[in-house]
């Protein structure tokens, strides 16, 4: 096979990878809090803890995942960061207890956290620029398809043959991704290692130095930050406790916001180019669309009207909530090229760090008020725990449209903004 063919396979197993990565990210706790609730017999900010645990390790390696693809490569940082993920896929559903199920989801995320960039760089390396945002858009897209699975499908088989067996499955299948992936690995040339590409302070300073930086990972880290909570934490507890939808149907409704999550960010790439790569008005109307749903989301809550329709406020930040085809060009296009690697990595880091923050702050935000137990043993969540939650949504929410309207256009052309 030629070996840019081989190159190919390579990006489409990494995809997989990164595919079975997002649903270990996504579906815990979120998919199945209640039943993890239930089997472990633990409080919220504990079952919180188990998607913390994978993000705030996922988060950090994020700084060091850009140094180190630039130093060796993509294809050689994902033959060790993959092993990671694998060994932590498989111990997770082996663990019994709370700091082992903590220490496999950290592991996880440590391997996880290579995929990522290590994608970004083989497919930049194997792309025209002209090109580059749409394939980018397909593997964020890959991505958010895992998001999909994890929830509906997701349920329908942890209610056939329970969720530990569900996730050795997905383990071994990220297993063998991994050993062809390693195999077909060996026939390709890789790049040169670059010893000068270390891990520097003054780059990462550098990036902060600019204050246009920060509104981009101010806005990228919120705004996706708040919509993963709602995919992945307790969007689908809530509507369960407070709407009154079914565990089912609610899984359904959250596969549909993973796809049109994933299709907006296919859309806002292809709208981009052919608005002449136009990025800034997208991210103002994410920021604008969050203020909005949540406003609306905390009327229903003081006003107690448990409606159904909420779920429509869901879907609709779900259309906004994917950007990165359109922040990683932006933050190309506005560094230095020598730069712009460690402002990708800094936005990675304030957009996943945010999540596991956000995270955390709503299982303790959720505590504030005791539940009640049903007839079937499910904690239910009062009104007062979720007000809390979406009034914090909602103040962060106008951080979020503020540095979005501080952004400034670059029309697809490199433009050194400080």
């Amino acid at each position: 096979m030629h070996r840019y063919h081989l190159r190919v396979v390579l990006i489409i197993l990494a995809t997989g990878l990164y595919f079975l990565a997002n649903i270990q990210r996504v579906a815990i706790p979120g998919a199945i809090f209640s039943i993890l609730q239930q089997d472990l017999g633990a409080s919220a900010p504990a079952i919180t803890a188990l998607g913390s645990s994978f993000m705030y390790i996922y988060a950090c390696c994020q700084l060091i995942a850009g140094v180190l693809v630039g130093r060796y490569g993509g294809i050689r940082v994902m033959l060790v960061g993959a092993l990671f993920f694998c060994l932590g896929s498989f111990i997770f559903p082996y663990s019994s207890s709370m700091p082992w199920l903590y220490f496999s989801r950290a592991l996880a995320g440590l391997g996880a956290s290579s995929l990522y960039l290590s994608l970004v760089k083989e497919i930049k390396h194997s792309s025209s620029d002209k090109n580059f945002s749409i394939l980018l858009s397909f593997m964020v897209l890959s991505g958010f398809c895992g998001g999909i699975v994890a929830n509906a499908p997701f349920v329908a088989c942890v209610e056939m043959i329970g969720w530990r067996r569900l996730m050795l499955v997905i383990a071994l299948l990220s297993m063998a991704l991994y050993a062809l992936f390693a195999l077909c690995s060996r026939g390709v040339r890789k790049p040169p290692v670059r010893p000068e590409s270390r891990f520097n302070l003054a780059d990462f300073i550098g990036v902060f130095r600019g204050r246009h930086n920060l509104h981009v990972c101010t806005f990228s880290g919120v705004n996706f930050g708040m919509y993963y909570v709602i995919q992945t934490v307790i969007g689908k507890k809530f509507i369960e406790d407070y709407c009154g939808i079914s565990s089912n149907h609610a899984a359904l409704i959250f596969s549909l916001m993973a796809i049109l999550s994933a299709l907006s960010g296919l859309t806002f790439a292809t709208l981009s180019r052919m608005l002449g790569n136009r990025r800034c008005l997208f991210l103002r109307i994410a920021g604008v669309m969050g203020i909005i749903d949540f406003s609306i989301i905390v009327l229903h809550l003081v006003m107690d009207w448990r409606s159904p329709y909420l779920v429509v406020f869901f879907c609709l930040l779900a259309l906004t909530a994917s950007t990165a085809a359109i922040t990683v060009p932006l933050m190309h296009e506005t560094n230095d090229p020598d730069k712009a690697g460690s402002a990708v990595s800094i936005m990675n880091f304030a957009t996943f760090i945010s999540v596991a923050i956000l995270g955390n702050a709503v299982g303790y935000l959720m505590n504030l008020y005791a539940p009640l137990r049903d007839a079937s043993g499910v904690l239910v969540y009062s009104r007062a725990s979720y007000l809390a939650v979406f009034l914090a949504l909602l103040a962060l929410s106008f951080f979020s449209a503020y540095s979005s309207w501080r952004l400034q256009e670059t029309m697809g052309k490199r433009r050194i903004v400080q």
